[in-house]
């Protein structure tokens, strides 16, 4: 089941990454193609969603398809934004793509959820009984430079998807279009999606990898897009706004280095071994040392194993 996950999840980062032009497109930008130099910055907004976002949560499945947890949150969450960008812009393009988007990412779950149960089964003296993993802290476990970098970026994202979703409804506006859905409005969804990534970041420890490697690399992408088309659609025609973009990821990016990972509950089944972290002791009191450890498990000078 495993291999049939990982399969699934490759097959998806190809779909959204090839099929949808997610390449193509930062390619595009990047290889100055004259033809497309009205729109560049619809082409990068585009191609990050569709590489970066959402191509780039699939690939972390493949990767890791026992551990989908992370990924599937970056999945959920640019669901949300594109449901958003399609109530605000009463545009079809973004709920067409999460029409796509969210019964790929529900199969993803189950499949999660199946290698999850196979890989935990087994009788504890089987050879197949898979190793217990580290756990993760599930609950919240809000981080102050990243509260102080959402109370920067959200203001300026969820400004960038206004500005995409006023643009979307402006009659002639410049726009491109690839299978027959309008850019500026997925451009809203990339917007909000940085928006709520940053929040769930905030005050979620296991997905600032993952989703402070997304929001990193698309503001450094959109940010180097701006400065290179500052006057193409979809750029923000800012020197010191488009630096701005860049350095905002960038310290995204490099604040999940600074938590400290708590230690892990003791697991059921857990035996007290005394190792002395001294000189050895004897007589009565190494004696009454041993039944205190024998009493209290989590003594200074005792560590816990598993059985």
């Amino acid at each position: 089941m495993v291999a049939g996950a990982r399969i699934w999840a490759g097959l998806a980062v190809l779909f959204w990454a090839v099929a949808f032009f997610g390449i193509v497109d930062l390619l595009t930008v990047f290889s100055a193609n004259e033809g497309f130099a009205a729109v560049m910055g619809l082409e990068a907004s585009w191609g990050v969603l569709f590489t970066f976002v959402i191509s780039g949560a699939f690939l972390a499945i493949a990767a890791r398809p026992q551990e989908p947890g992370p990924a599937l949150v970056q999945l959920w969450t640019t669901a949300a934004a594109l449901l958003l960008a399609w109530i605000f812009t009463h545009d079809t393009s973004p709920l067409v793509v999460a029409a796509i988007l969210i019964p790929m990412t529900l199969l993803s779950s189950v499949a999660g959820r199946h290698d999850r149960r196979s890989t935990s089964g087994g009788s504890p003296g089987s050879p197949s009984r898979q190793p217990r993993r580290r756990r993760t802290t599930s609950g919240l476990d809000p981080s102050g430079p990243l509260l102080l970098l959402a109370l920067v970026g959200v203001p300026f994202w969820w400004a960038y998807a206004a500005a995409a979703v006023e643009l979307s409804q402006t009659p002639g506006i410049e726009d491109d279009i690839t299978w027959g859905l309008t850019h500026w409005p997925v451009q809203a969804a990339l917007g909000l999606y940085l928006s709520l990534a940053v929040l769930v970041m905030t005050f979620w420890a296991p997905g600032r990898t993952l989703l402070g490697t997304s929001c990193w690399i698309s503001s450094v992408v959109l940010g180097a897009t701006w400065l290179l088309y500052p006057a193409s659609a979809g750029s923000v025609d800012s020197v010191g706004l488009s630096i701005l973009a860049v350095a905002w990821g960038t310290a995204v990016f490099f604040c999940r280095y600074l938590g400290h990972p708590r230690p892990d509950p003791p697991d059921d089944g857990v035996l007290a071994v005394h190792r002395p972290l001294g000189p050895q002791l004897s007589g009565t009191r190494a004696r009454h040392v041993d039944r205190a450890a024998h009493d209290n498990p989590v003594l200074p000078g005792f560590t816990q194993i598993d059985q």
